[in-house]
């Protein structure tokens, strides 16, 4: 009888010892915040931004954004910021004021001269396209296409470009349209178009301009 009680009392105490005790609940980490490397809301003329009057195109900081107007057809107007980056994940509003859908506006990107940039557009018309100027020559990385993500004129869109290396993500409203590879220019400024085919004038105004680490 004795020796049953003993194995009895070891068995408890082993089983005791070889219990798994649970985990303890690990919290969540907070997600790391973006840094901001440059934000611009246009409120004021920071002295980044290319402003100029010129008989065929304007580029004006006023009321609060950066106001492109192209008067003439078949005509593009840039207004180049003193930003080089390589490695960028940017995100601006554009809003066409004009009427017409046969026009184009958007984001430049390292842009070395007049002869050497990216390009990525938006049309009146819910069309976007990447072309890569180089040499003077232009080269189409995409070809024109609709979306349904980008909204006709009259609308805002919220465009956006992720750049890592020779690697490219190009969004509209939250949703990616395309990636695209090219290892052309690894660097230079950005910068905001707005340009005309058949229409005789556009207008497009940029705001909220932000630039993160991608």
């Amino acid at each position: 009888m004795r020796l049953s009680l003993l194995l009895i009392t070891l068995c408890i105490a082993l089983a005791a010892c070889n219990a798994v005790e649970p985990l303890p609940t690990l919290a969540p980490k907070p997600a790391t915040p973006a840094v901001v490397s440059f934000q611009d809301d246009f409120s004021k003329d920071l002295g980044v931004w290319q402003t100029f009057v010129e008989a065929k195109a304007t580029a004006e900081i006023a009321e609060g954004h950066l106001s492109i107007t192209v008067k003439e057809p078949f005509t593009v107007s840039l207004s180049i910021a003193t930003l080089n980056l390589n490695d960028f994940d940017l995100t601006v509003v554009t809003t066409q004021t004009s009427v017409g859908t046969a026009n184009g506006y958007g984001v430049i990107f390292r842009y070395i001269d007049n002869k050497n940039f990216y390009r990525f557009d938006i049309g009146g018309d819910s069309t976007w396209a990447v072309s890569r100027r180089i040499r003077e020559q232009w080269i189409h990385l995409s070809e024109l296409k609709n979306s349904s993500a980008i909204k006709p004129n009259p609308s805002s869109n919220t465009l956006r470009i992720v750049a890592r290396g020779d690697a490219f993500e190009f969004y509209a409203n939250g949703t990616l349209l395309g990636t695209i590879n090219d290892s052309n220019l690894p660097i230079g400024r950005i910068g905001l178009f707005a340009s005309t085919f058949d229409d005789p004038k556009t207008q497009v105004m940029f705001d909220n301009v932000k630039v993160v680490k991608p």
